[in-house]
């Protein structure tokens, strides 16, 4: 092994002696980007292979000095005890690495984090993970998981608690917790989402090698929890319905026309949901179409397919009524969201629209006497519904929702024709409407 130091830095260099026999090298690097509210820098290990180098978090904080004291050729006092520390964190992403039958930055951080005893916490692991998502700028998904953590949190208070306490007897005991609060009763959806991540993570460390298959919870065997599947409530309208918010006029309410046109904007584009509608920009818009890709599977599809709307005249009047202006090619068209936010901010004001358009679209269908409970959602689902029921082919309402395979959208539908099952069965005595002569027995006189 060779260790070369350099500019305050070092750096521990070895040859791997694998099939590439390409050689990598760990160093420790402060992270000047952030700081924490003592002024301190991140330290972090530097893992460099064949020129591509990752970043990988260390429990050390320093400032510019301290650093450069800490990583000199004599370290004294205080400098000294953490210098140890910081060797023996190098010298186990070595032995990591050496350990390795194949390079990989993935495997490498996987082992890292195994081997500092931490990953067999779940909530450990949902730290991690949310850690990540926020990486990719999936927020919605991280506020998921954060929910998800807090509530196992309250549920099972302190920061200990392992993949193996995780029981189907665990499992059911939380879902009665969630169900049966008082104060804040969790619906059974709530219940199913929040199940779903524990059960992604104990995948995760299933395949990390920091929790056991044979312990695995989850499952349709009597012995093990299963998730509860909300029951598929009805939320298509009817056409009638639909003709009704489309006539309906909002007298002087800006806001009430404004939600109205939003959702029958969603409605009439392949039910994009409100997160896509924000998103829209100028560019998005050719002559006749609107062409966009879900925000929902960027991060999820490996092939992001574009979905293509057709511009009829309700949508281009929308657009023209609400749009931003002037028109630019690099603007939103629908006054929600500026440039230079954050993900976070973005999110926030995504769900501030979205709450208000579900608030006012509510108080219109109250107005108009539709018993259900509308919602932007309720458009996406009445955009497929609809055409389903007007003999549309299933594989172009998947394509125009952007779902990857037809089962996704056959589940989707599958709820809603309740009232077209009724008129099927009603076939089966559907009879030809004759006379029969039918002979009654003489009446019996006393």
């Amino acid at each position: 092994m060779q260790i070369i130091t350099f500019a305050g830095s070092k750096v521990i260099k070895s040859r791997m002696k694998n099939k590439e026999k390409e050689d990598w090298s760990v160093g420790i690097y402060r992270d000047p980007r952030t700081k924490d509210k003592k002024g301190r820098n991140p330290i972090k290990l530097r893992v460099t292979y064949k020129r591509h180098s990752r970043l990988y978090k260390t429990k050390f904080h320093l400032t510019k000095d301290d650093f450069e004291k800490v990583m000199g050729a004599k370290p004294r006092e205080k400098y000294k005890d953490t210098r140890r520390e910081i060797d023996a964190c190098e010298r186990n992403a070595v032995e990591i690495l050496k350990g390795l039958r194949s390079f990989s930055f993935e495997v490498f951080r996987r082992r890292l984090f195994t081997d500092s005893g931490d990953q067999g916490n779940i909530f450990s692991a949902f730290k991690e993970y949310i850690a990540e998502l926020d990486e990719q700028d999936r927020i919605g998904n991280s506020s998921v998981y954060t929910a998800a953590m807090n509530s196992l949190k309250e549920f099972h208070p302190g920061e200990d608690l392992q993949f193996y306490e995780i029981t189907p007897s665990f499992l059911k005991r939380y879902e009665k917790w969630m169900v049966e609060r008082v104060e804040k009763q969790h619906s059974v959806t709530t219940v199913a989402i929040y199940a779903r991540c524990i059960r992604r993570l104990y995948n995760r460390a299933i395949r990390n090698s920091n929790a056991k298959l044979e312990e695995y919870p989850f499952g349709r065997e009597a012995d093990q929890y299963q998730i509860p599947e909300p029951k598929n409530i009805k939320k298509a309208l009817s056409i009638v319905e639909i003709q009704k918010i489309f006539t309906y006029d909002p007298a002087d309410s800006d806001v009430k026309r404004y939600s109205r046109d939003l959702w029958v904007f969603s409605y009439l584009c392949n039910g994009i949901n409100m997160k896509d509608i924000c998103l829209l920009r100028y560019s998005d818009l050719t002559q006749d179409s609107i062409v966009f890709n879900r925000a929902k599977t960027i991060h999820t599809k490996k092939k992001n397919r574009s979905i293509e709307i057709v511009r009829t005249p309700e949508i281009n009047a929308i657009i023209k009524k609400w749009g931003q202006k002037p028109v630019a090619p690099s603007m939103y068209i629908f006054p929600v969201l500026v440039d230079n936010l954050t993900s976070k901010q973005q999110q926030g004001k995504i769900r501030q629209a979205t709450k208000q358009v579900n608030k006012y679209i509510r108080l219109i269908a109250g107005e108009l006497k539709i018993s259900s409970d509308v919602t932007t959602y309720t458009a996406r689902h009445s955009f497929a519904t609809i055409l389903k029921r007007a003999g549309v082919n299933i594989s172009y309402i998947s394509e125009a929702l952007g779902h990857a395979d037809l089962k996704t959208t056959q589940g989707y539908l599958g709820s809603f024709e309740s009232q077209e099952k009724k008129k099927i069965a009603k076939h089966l005595t559907n009879f030809p409407v004759t006379k029969i002569k039918v002979t009654l027995p003489a009446p019996q006189l006393n």
